[in-house]
């Protein structure tokens, strides 16, 4: 039997070696945890499952969230957020107002009934890594509408400012009447301390100070949206707002 000789190819023929990779690997973000955790279902993810299914260890999910309860929370807040966002193909048919108004609800919805994420917020673990995706979204919503990116950030800041901000006030209030002091019974404490001569500007407007209704604060929203319609040569059409706040 003939053997025929196997040549070896040269050195330079040789394949070369994979590169060593540079630089560290790639870092899990706060966005790629709250979407695995999505993707695996709120009401039975663990920590474990999120982990495994970033081919990370838990030790790196602790650099964002400090527990199961926290992940939720947040990816909650992330579903609720896009959940009020009409879908791509929708967003023509719909009012950049209604737009806002369903991002102003949600948010007031998410803050007043988890006042944890007041905590996140201030403590910046609400910061851009979790609002991004999001923005983008809204930005891209308001587009066929004739907002520009720019414009479409500004009205995204005022409608948080304003719907976040009426949140803590409710969360306040609530707070108040947990403690057993309701705010109605404080103020008029405080006011009996002070010489009847003083103050006399906030005691002829005490009973519109205590009788402030929490959903006060779509009034405010009406005016915002009203300006920015006035200011776009628009006339804000009736999206119900009327019958969402208080006369």
């Amino acid at each position: 039997m003939r053997v025929t000789a196997v040549q070896r190819p040269a050195e330079s023929e040789a394949p070369a070696a994979p590169a060593p990779r540079v630089g560290r690997p790639p870092r899990v973000q706060a966005q790629d945890i709250l979407t695995a955790a999505i993707e695996i279902g709120l009401e039975k993810v663990t920590l474990t499952q999120v982990a495994d299914r970033l081919d990370v260890g838990i030790a790196t999910l602790y650099r964002h969230v400090r527990n199961r309860d926290e992940l939720v929370r947040l990816a909650a807040f992330r579903v609720a957020l896009a959940s009020r966002l009409p879908k791509r193909e929708a967003a023509p048919a719909t009012h950049w107002a209604a737009i806002a108004i369903g991002y102003a609800e949600t948010l007031f919805e998410s803050f007043s009934t988890e006042p944890q994420l007041v905590y996140e917020l201030m403590k910046g673990r609400l910061g851009p890594d979790a609002e991004i995706d999001f923005l983008e979204q809204f930005l891209s919503a308001l587009e066929p509408h004739g907002f520009s990116a720019e414009q479409g950030v500004h009205l995204h800041h005022a409608i948080a400012m304003l719907a976040i901000g009426a949140a803590v006030g409710a969360n306040s209030v609530a707070a108040c009447n947990s403690a057993g002091v309701p705010q109605d019974v404080a103020m008029r404490r405080a006011l009996a301390e002070r010489d009847p001569g003083e103050l006399r500007r906030v005691r002829s407007a005490l009973d519109v100070y205590l009788n402030a209704e929490p959903r006060q604060w779509m009034r405010s929203l009406q005016d915002l949206l009203t300006g920015i319609a006035v200011s776009r040569g628009e006339t804000l059409p009736d999206l119900g707002l009327a019958a969402r706040r208080p006369d």
